[in-house]
């Protein structure tokens, strides 16, 4: 799986069903591994917005994504001066 930021409820719904996909699980044996309802992962792969944060690791955790707490950057004034090269190759 590439580095991917989970920025958006939807950007969480993709990843969960890509990697679920992946690993040829169905929505009840994923939900089986995380210990939460197959009702809740219809609902996290649907991008339902109120989904516990809690139960959400879970899942993240039981497909093997994890989640990381990057500290954000301060954006210079002038724009032109950012490496567009070097952000991309800290994160490719």
């Amino acid at each position: 799986m590439l580095n991917k930021f989970l920025a958006t409820t939807e950007a969480v719904a993709e990843t969960v069903q890509t990697q679920r996909l992946a690993n040829g699980w169905s929505q009840a044996e994923l939900a089986a591994k995380a210990g939460v309802g197959r009702r809740f992962v219809v609902d996290l792969e649907a991008g339902h917005p109120r989904a516990e944060l809690a139960k959400v690791l879970s899942v993240l955790d039981a497909l093997g994504v994890h989640a990381l707490a990057l500290p954000s950057e301060p954006v210079p004034h002038d724009l032109d001066a950012v490496d567009l090269d070097a952000v991309v190759e800290r994160f490719a």
